[in-house]
């Protein structure tokens, strides 16, 4: 008598050979490139000292004091970084062969995007910790509940930027996608209100490009929405940015990834 295998649960939700064993694998892989590490969360606490806690702020935003304020926007763009250039690492794998050894077992592309993202998720962590440390040491201030929703809510929402590295490493297969995607972050960090508070048509403008959304939603806790300037951003406007551009960048990321494997 033959006994039919019960499918596991990530087959039955489309991730066909979705395994925990290749994800703590490919994170040890990243924690070693410490190169990418010292970028990624170097750089956000650099940018942090110079631009918060170096700065003599005295006044507050909601919740929170200024060098809370500025250190929430660096934390933000840590973890968007990090999600962002160890996703799009696919390209070196893609390079190597790898992702076509990967064609050949069970694991579909769905779990491999899964899989690809929940490494980048973990590595995220690590700036907003580290973020949150110095933010203590050097004067941030904020209730301790506020604080943390908004750290999680920026680790949660750069998750987006996950399936966004995912896209760039795929579509260029190249090395260059790493520093392409550095680039065009940097350029969104300007354009979406992270680098340098926007205000008047240039806020409104703001709210179209990807990053906005992650930073005002992680903002949020602690400001309430209200911007240095005076203006208001609505949470539904920051909600639907994020799951808009999430919906782009994820569908981009399968795209890209099919037709990446596709071809070798």
């Amino acid at each position: 008598m033959t006994t039919l295998a019960t499918p596991t649960r990530p087959a039955l939700l489309g991730l066909r050979g979705f395994s925990t064993t290749y994800i703590r694998h490919d994170l040890r892989r990243v924690l070693r490139n410490r190169r990418a590490m010292i970028f990624t969360l170097v750089m956000p606490t650099v940018l942090y000292i110079v631009f918060g806690a170096s700065q003599k702020f005295t006044g507050t935003i909601g919740h929170a004091n200024t060098q809370a304020y500025v250190m929430v926007h660096m934390a933000v763009y840590g973890a968007i970084l990090a999600t962002t250039t160890n996703a799009a690492s696919v390209a070196l794998e893609q390079q190597a062969g790898w992702t076509r050894t990967l064609r050949l077992t069970r694991l579909s592309p769905a779990a491999y995007v899964v899989a690809k993202a929940a490494v980048a998720m973990s590595v995220a962590a690590l700036p907003l910790i580290l973020l949150s440390i110095v933010g203590a040491i050097t004067g941030a201030s904020a209730p301790v509940g506020v604080w943390t929703g908004s750290v999680v809510l920026g680790w949660l929402g750069s998750a987006v930027f996950a399936a966004f590295g995912l896209a760039m490493g795929s579509g260029l297969r190249s090395e260059a996608a790493m520093q392409a995607s550095g680039g065009v972050l940097t350029v969104l960090a300007f354009a979406g209100d992270v680098f340098v508070p926007l205000r008047g048509t240039m806020l409104t403008v703001s709210q179209f490009t990807p990053m906005f959304g992650v930073n005002a939603l992680a903002n949020f806790p602690m400001t309430g929405g209200d911007t240095p300037y005076g203006d208001h951003i609505s949470l539904w406007v920051a909600i639907a940015n994020v799951v808009v551009w999430a919906a782009i960048m994820a569908g981009a990321a399968a795209f890209f990834f099919r037709r990446g494997t596709a071809r070798q």
